[in-house]
């Protein structure tokens, strides 16, 4: 059983606010009362030993849903994390799990000693998502906000990259400019959405919502869109993903269409990919890298108490041959 400022004060003779007080250094408790409710601490492993060192555990939750191509960035993501906790000298572990898991979070980083946990791949309809509001494990999870001091999130800016995105666009002349979004069990989904939103109003292009299709980041969701805007006067559409986008180009070029004379097309992430297909993509990208490094630098200030809620990176356009001016 975990030892409690409870039992500590029953095995010292003490009251539990006075074995508080002391846990925390506070004035009016006697230095011998510190330095003894502090040895017992430390006996019982309520306290670590001022040289442990930390321990923190990241979960792949639901690592099965992922497309192999996205394996890559999730790689670059947990590096990154890794490199910035051997900078730390923090321990990591990874673990692959699936949502579904009747082992609560508290339940698992108490049971593997962990200090904190960075947690991605979850849904809102996962188990876990409902968790983080009320877990007592310093959290940091990948593009998802909680209300709890202890969870935080880092993520790359959606509304910055859907402003990059429309600007690009209008830049070139477009002005029906449709945008495919990925699975609503995503929160990053609602991002990317607000995201293309918050540019449409800016640039004043009025909102048709028949310009927005639902899909789930895969290609196979961007071959659907495609199909989808094939039956409209859209000349532009941006993807939340770099898969979908890709999809996308494929599924237009069997239908006939001449990229990008006959549709400019805009995705998200910067996949490796997006240098590979005909023609290249002209993407939002991200760095995966930074934000695992970001990642642990917040999550080792939620592990000190350093209630820092929320880390956002900025994205950037890079233009390649999938965006043109509308043909006239």
């Amino acid at each position: 059983m975990k030892p409690t400022v409870k039992k500590i004060a029953q095995d010292l003779g003490l009251s539990p606010a006075t074995v508080s007080k002391a846990l925390s250094g506070r004035h009016e408790i006697s230095d011998e009362t510190k330095e003894r409710v502090r040895l017992y601490a430390h006996e019982l492993g309520y306290l670590k030993s001022p040289g442990q060192r930390k321990r923190f555990g990241v979960l792949a939750v639901n690592p099965d849903d992922m497309e192999d191509s996205q394996t890559s960035l999730m790689f670059s993501l947990l590096m990154g994390f890794q490199k910035y906790a051997d900078r730390l000298d923090l321990d990591v572990v990874v673990f692959h799990i699936n949502g579904d898991t009747p082992e609560t979070l508290d339940q698992f980083a108490y049971k593997n000693k962990f200090d904190g946990l960075f947690v991605t791949g979850i849904k809102n309809t996962d188990p876990y998502y409902l968790q983080l509001e009320t877990t007592t494990t310093p959290i940091v999870t990948l593009d998802i906000h909680a209300k709890n001091p202890l969870v935080g999130n880092v993520g790359t800016n959606s509304i910055s990259g859907g402003a990059l995105a429309i600007r690009h666009l209008t830049q070139l002349g477009h002005r029906r400019i449709g945008f495919v979004n990925g699975h609503k069990e995503a929160y990053i989904s609602q991002e990317r959405l607000a995201g293309y939103l918050a540019a449409l109003y800016n640039h004043a292009i009025p909102f048709d919502p028949g310009l927005c299709f639902d899909g789930n980041y895969s290609m196979e969701s961007g071959t659907k869109a495609a199909e989808y805007f094939a039956k409209t006067d859209t000349t532009a559409i941006y993807f939340a993903s770099d898969l979908m986008a890709l999809g996308a180009i494929r599924r237009f070029k069997t239908l006939g269409y001449e990229l990008p004379r006959d549709m400019s097309i805009v995705g998200f992430d910067n996949q490796l990919l997006c240098q590979g297909c005909t023609p290249t993509l002209t993407t939002i990208a991200q760095n995966p890298a930074a934000l695992g490094e970001t990642a642990c630098a917040l999550l080792r200030g939620l592990s000190q108490k350093t209630p820092i809620c929320r880390a956002q990176l900025e994205p950037w356009l890079i233009e390649r041959e999938s965006t043109a001016p509308p043909f006239q």
